[in-house]
Order: structure tokens, then C-alpha cells, then sequence
């Protein structure tokens, strides 16, 4: 069974996560972002962040700052792996992307096809590849990236990895378990909001295109 990982900037024991579903049989495929890298980034050159529904705007120059992030936290996510005793390839070119279609975000994509006969072939010699989320000089929201990933590749599961437990409500508790209906409500209402807006959509998209079930941080999965 395939198991796509999306991996945040910040997400702790990453590596020690992906090891462990890889010597449980698992053929792992990564999705990995670098939000605060790329936020650090922009602020280092004077750039302010701005986001729209919890995606990044980007302009020329923010795109050079994500384009230097994305292979700096490749490379170091690489290594990390590798550290874990766990074989693996980075892949910064397996995704291809259009505009996003808002104008207010600007160099911002959406996934239209994924490398699939490369990452494939990669999985099936027990090879874990790392994919970077930019595709066709476009910044790509990690999370949506992983969900098509996921879809392309038929997983049976789609995990976000971060710094936060799981899906948190608007009391600050952690939601365990939520249906795609109630997940749309969830946004509607207001009670989820910033980052964990594309995290659920893209869930949603994963689970539209058939895999099995979504888990957000430690504790949340969501199924349709």
C-alpha cells in the first residue's frame, strides 16, 4: 500500500514518522513544504508575507525566495532520511501545474499532472521520493500538492505531518474525527481557519479521488 506523507516546515521527527510506515511496508511517497523557511525568507528581504485563505501570495520576488527554500528543505529532508537509515531521491521536477486563476495570489499554481512512471518506479525499488511542491515556475500549496500526488497514485492514505496534534477547533480542542460533509461546515462557519483551510480542502480532494483516508497531525482523520 502507498501512503503519501506531506511533511510542514516545522513538523518534528518527520523522518523518524516516514522510517518507521517504510519498515512497517509501507511504499512512502513525500510531499514537503517550508512555510516558515519561506516566511523567514521574505521578512530577511524585506518582504512582507500575505496570505489569501491560507495560501501564500507570490510575486517575482517572493518566488525566488520559495524557490531557494523549497531546495533548501529538500535537501536537508534528504538527509534526514537518510540519517533514519531510509533510501531516497529528491524529486523537484515531478509535478506540472496551471495558475492558480485568482488574481490576487498571484505566481500561485494548481496541480494538473503528476510524474507518475518516474515516482512509480522509484517506490517499487523501495526508494522514498521527496518531492518539492513547485511546479512549472509556479508556488504550489504543499498540501494541495500531496493531495494530487495521492490521487495520481491511488494511496490508500494521506497524512499531514506538522507541529499542531491535529485539526483544531474553534475552542482550541483537537477534532478526531470529521466526514467531508462536516468538514465543508466546519469551513463555512468559520471555525477553521488560516493554514487548515487548504489542509482540509485538499483532504477532500484526496479522498474525491479515492484514497482511503486523511489524517492531519497526530490525531485527526478524516474520512468521506
Amino acid at each position: 500500500m502507498i501512503a503519501v506523507v506531506k511533511v510542514g516546515g516545522t513538523a518534528p521527527g518527520a523522518a523518524a514518522q516516514m522510517a518507521a510506515l517504510a519498515r512497517a511496508g509501507r511504499q512512502v511517497a513525500v510531499v514537503h513544504g517550508a512555510g516558515p523557511q519561506i516566511t523567514a525568507g521574505c521578512i530577511g528581504a524585506g518582504l512582507e508575507p500575505r496570505f489569501v485563505d491560507g495560501q501564500r501570495v507570490t510575486d517575482d520576488a517572493v518566488m525566488r525566495v520559495v524557490a531557494a527554500a523549497i531546495a533548501e528543505a529538500n535537501a536537508v529532508l534528504c538527509g534526514d532520511l537518510e540519517a533514519e537509515g531510509v533510501a531516497c531521491r529528491p524529486m523537484r521536477d515531478a509535478l506540472t501545474a496551471e495558475p492558480w486563476g485568482d488574481s490576487r495570489l498571484g505566481l500561485v499554481g494548481r496541480i494538473t499532472s503528476v510524474e507518475q512512471i518516474g515516482v512509480r518506479a522509484l517506490l517499487a525499488g523501495g526508494i522514498v521520493p521527496v518531492i518539492a511542491p513547485t511546479a512549472s515556475g509556479l508556488n504550489v500549496n504543499a498540501d494541495n500538492a500531496a493531495a494530487a500526488v495521492a490521487g495520481a497514485l491511488g494511496a490508500s492514505e494521506l497524512i499531514f505531518l506538522s507541529d499542531v496534534p491535529g485539526l483544531m477547533g474553534p475552542g482550541g480542542e483537537v477534532i478526531r474525527r470529521v466526514t467531508a460533509a462536516s468538514a465543508a461546515q466546519l469551513v463555512a462557519s468559520g471555525s477553521i481557519t488560516g493554514g487548515m483551510i487548504p489542509k482540509l480542502d485538499a483532504g477532500l480532494a484526496a479522498l474525491a479521488d479515492g484514497v482511503w483516508r486523511v489524517r492531519i497531525g497526530a490525531e485527526t482523520m478524516v474520512t468521506a
